[in-house]
């Protein structure tokens, strides 16, 4: 058992240590994550090369770490368990040398260094497996787990001959003591089953069991023969039944529908009394109907005719408004434009002012301007004073400087109170101008306003007219007159109801006497309904029971059917045990006379290696495949080691190619298992890379519970490298995700998952 796995500067891995246990370990992550390069780690610490470089694919040196700088060696230790002995296997490679150290140690203590090839023949023998055959039996490459049954029969045959070197005389001795113990084994193992299959078989029941199923086939014809007349009684009466249901639905429908036609009877019969009342009190009522109507319509025409006036009459009280509100507005701009002379008055002064204001500032200004200039004069003057004569000192200078100081703060006062002066003038100004325009637009107002007092006249005369003609119309119209005509038309204009009332009550009447007779035609008898019904409930209870019995008979027969196929499947199996009986004493007496030949020692070393090896596959099947529609795997001697399944009726066919994707899945783990076996007994592993190609879902997740459940029975220790997730379920050892998260440096990182 491998334990576990130490990587430095080996491929993608930059110091990696990861350890394993018992059962199915798996190692999981993306594609080019570093998973299978711990698996060739493992393989190249036990041989000193991997499957890659032993085909020469690639070199020692791109075995070791380029990214993210290009390593000088690398060191690979493998640890490893046979037995109760624990071993360690050490190898490190120099980039442009090769391998440069091997080392082989027990316990701790070293037993081979440092040649690679004598660590790498020790290896071997311990586990007793050499390279070619250990990546052929145990370690399953990306994609690889169905290789052998992808190969032709022949090349099969080649490819296993050459596991076994039974091509090889030395080795083909070696074989036949082994294959000659496995034989003696096996026929301890076979003779121990058929003792205890004589125990365990009667074959007096078989023609007990075969008896009560034959009087159990009869009762259920019995049973049958009622169930199918009972089914045909609760036919007929269920029809029946279906029928008098019908007729009783008609029936209630009738007596509905009879029931209305009654009510509509009454409502008519009602409603025409109704109307001979009213009309009692007219005589000629249709002829009185048409003169009412062309009164009223002359009433009408009348109530139009004002309507529409007093529409006229509102609309004009609505100009005459408005023209008087514009006549007010005129008259107020006629008032306005009286004062433009006295504003263009205004204005001149305003002007007046402005520029006299602007004059006076002007002039300060300059002064104040000559007593700055004459001020910074005096304070660079050394001579006689400009102003009064006298010699210049420093005290009539500051006296003079502060005079003039103080005049110029009074000019920039006054300055500033005149801008304040011509800004307001200007303002004031502006108004005036703006107040003068708006005063220039109210120089047509009187005309107008003469315009519009005509207007106001004209429509008021023509307001007048249209009071005249209303006054006139109301005089002729009268709301109550109209009112009570309406109510007489009303009235007779029900004379025209009273025809259309009495053909309905015809028709109401034929309705109802079909619907009497249909009444009378229909044969329906509630109380027989009621039998009827209570009469099916009793056949479907009695069919209910017959029923139950009749599955009852059937499940029985179905178990006893199968414990009679198990039974002669033991008588089978016992029969064929004798025969392998027979036959493993006869290959025994065959090894012994090896002085036969190497041929015939070499043909029956074959054909006992196929049988040991069909033998383990049927037994691993069983636990592997979990359907029952394929019962077994071998490989067939005498078809070039053809690979076939045991279908449920007993026949084997090419699992080549007569099965689907998952059963070949199944069949190509089989036969690994089986190879590993049968070539590794020292060390019970089996490595698989990728071993879900072209598996679909289902299919990946029935491997997992596969190896989750039965991995333990069938060998010490699995490994899976895989980057599918599912298979996680497989696992009952360690787990651990692989992936290269800088894509800078491109190194593996390993992290174990809980």
């Amino acid at each position: 058992m491998i334990e576990k796995v130490r990587m430095k500067n080996w491929k993608s891995h930059h110091e990696t240590e990861i350890d394993f246990t018992k059962g199915v370990n798996a190692l999981i992550g993306t594609m080019g994550s570093g998973k299978s390069s711990v698996m060739e780690a493992a393989v190249f610490g036990l041989f000193g090369t991997t499957p890659a470089h032993n085909s020469r694919e690639v070199t020692l040196d791109d075995l070791i770490r380029r990214t993210p700088s290009e390593a000088k060696e690398a060191e690979i230790e493998v640890d490893f368990r046979l037995g109760e002995d624990n071993y360690s296997v050490k190898r490190k490679i120099v980039r442009g040398k090769g391998t440069d150290r091997s080392e082989l140690r027990k316990e701790g203590e070293l037993i081979e260094a440092p040649s690679t090839r004598e660590v790498t023949e020790q290896v071997e023998k311990l586990i007793g497996l050499d390279f070619k055959s250990f990546t052929r039996a145990i370690y399953s490459e990306q994609n690889s787990l169905d290789l052998f049954l992808n190969m032709r029969p022949g090349e099969r045959k080649e490819r296993i001959d050459e596991l076994l070197k039974i091509d090889r005389f030395e080795d083909a001795r070696k074989t036949v003591v082994k294959v000659e113990n496995n034989l003696k084994k096996e026929l301890k193992t076979k003779q121990e089953e058929l003792g205890k299959l004589d125990q365990e078989i009667d074959e007096g029941k078989v023609s007990e069991l075969e008896e009560e199923i034959e009087e159990l086939e009869d009762q259920k014809e019995q049973l049958q023969e009622k169930l199918e007349k009972l089914d045909k009684d609760i036919e007929e009466m269920a029809e029946k039944k279906e029928e008098m249901e019908e007729k009783r639905q008609q029936s209630k429908k009738l007596e509905k529908k009879e029931t209305k036609l009654e009510t509509r009877k009454e409502d008519l019969e009602e409603r025409l009394e109704e109307i001979e009342q009213k009309l009692s009190s007219f005589e000629n009522p249709e002829k009185q109907l048409e003169a009412k109507k062309e009164q009223k319509e002359e009433m009408e025409q009348r109530k139009q005719k004002i309507q529409e006036l007093n529409q006229k009459k509102e609309f004009k009280q609505k100009q005459i408004e408005k023209l008087e509100q514009k006549k007010e507005e005129l008259e107020q701009q006629v008032e306005k434009f009286e004062k433009l002379e006295d504003v263009e008055e205004e204005l001149d002064k305003k002007t007046k002012k402005l520029e006299k204001a602007k004059k006076k500032g002007n002039k300060i200004y300059a002064d104040r301007k000559n007593l700055e200039e004459s001020l910074e004069k005096l304070k660079d003057t050394d001579g006689d004073c400009p102003t009064c004569g006298q010699k210049m000192d420093e005290e009539h200078r500051k006296e003079e400087l502060e005079t003039r100081q103080k005049l110029i703060a009074e000019m920039k006062k006054k300055e500033k109170k005149l801008k304040r002066k011509v800004q307001n003038l200007d303002e004031e100004k502006a108004d005036l101008e703006e107040e003068k325009e708006d005063l220039l637009e109210y120089k047509n107002s009187e005309e107008k306003l003469e315009e519009k007092e005509q207007d106001l006249k004209d429509m008021s005369e023509a307001l007048e007219e249209i009071n005249d003609k209303v006054e006139m119309l109301e005089e002729q119209f009268s709301k109550e007159q109209l009112e009570q005509l309406e109510e007489q038309i009303e009235t007779l204009e029900l004379v025209e109801e009273v025809d259309e009332l009495e053909q309905k009550k015809e028709h109401v009447l034929e309705k109802l006497e079909q619907c009497r007779q249909q009444l009378e035609e229909i044969e329906f008898n509630e109380e027989e309904l009621k039998q009827l019904r209570e009469k099916i409930s009793e056949l479907k209870e009695e069919r209910s029971g017959k029923k139950q019995k009749f599955n009852s008979h059937e499940e029985l027969m179905e178990e006893k059917k199968k414990r009679l196929e198990v039974m002669e499947k033991e008588m089978e199996k016992k029969q064929d045990l004798e025969q392998q009986v027979s036959r493993l004493d006869s290959v025994l007496d065959y090894v012994h006379e090896y002085k036969t030949g190497l041929k015939k020692t070499q043909v029956e070393l074959r054909e006992t290696f196929v049988k040991q090896l069909n033998s383990l596959m049927d037994d691993i099947w069983s636990q592997i495949y979990p359907y029952d529609d394929y019962y077994s795997l071998r490989l067939n001697a005498e078809e070039d080691y053809l690979v076939e399944v045991l279908d449920s009726e007993n026949n084997w066919i090419s699992a080549e190619a007569e099965v689907s994707g998952g059963e070949r899945h199944s069949a190509a783990l089989v036969m690994r298992l089986a190879l590993t076996y049968t070539l590794s007994p020292k060390i019970e592993l089996l490595m698989l890379d990728e071993p879900t190609h072209n598996m679909d879902s289902s299919a990946v997740e029935e491997l997992a519970e596969t190896l989750r459940k039965n991995s333990g029975d069938l060998l010490d220790q699995m490994f899976l490298v895989t980057h599918d997730p599912a298979l996680e379920a497989a696992v009952t050892g360690k787990l651990y995700q692989l992936e290269k998260k800088n894509t800078e440096t491109g190194l593996t990182e390993v992290e174990e998952v809980e």
